[in-house]
């Protein structure tokens, strides 16, 4: 399966550098088309970034839930969820800036989707 999602540049640049490996979601308004619980290892992630529109597709490497933010930054490291050289504390904040998210994440806790860039020969490679 492709899922299509939208990024921020920031972490979409990092995500492309490979230096975030981890992308932290949980069941929005805005998201509402993706069941999160369903994306398993071996299918893809198209990110659009917001900004420029750039897209970069990505194979899931693996998915895990976390009942908080707390728990996943701890499990997966912040370095490799956050775009930011942040600390726990920073990132957990971060997360709860996201609309929905705070409220979310306490009611359907929170998917780390560990990915990996996909080196295309062309754009027309993405849908």
């Amino acid at each position: 399966m492709e899922y299509i999602l939208y990024l921020n540049p920031r972490p979409f640049e990092a995500i492309k550098k490979g230096t975030k490996k981890i992308e932290g979601r949980t069941p929005t308004e805005h998201n509402k088309h993706i069941s999160f619980d369903k994306i398993k290892k071996g299918d893809f992630l198209i990110f659009i970034n917001n900004e420029t529109q750039e897209k970069m597709k990505t194979k899931v490497l693996g998915v895990r839930h976390y009942s908080n933010v707390r728990k996943m930054l701890e499990t997966e490291g912040v370095e490799n969820v956050l775009s930011s050289k942040s600390t726990i504390e920073e990132g957990i904040r971060n997360y709860n800036k996201f609309r929905d998210y705070k409220n979310n994440i306490k009611k359907f806790g929170i998917y780390a989707i560990e990915i990996k860039p996909i080196k295309l020969k062309k754009v027309a490679d993405i849908k």
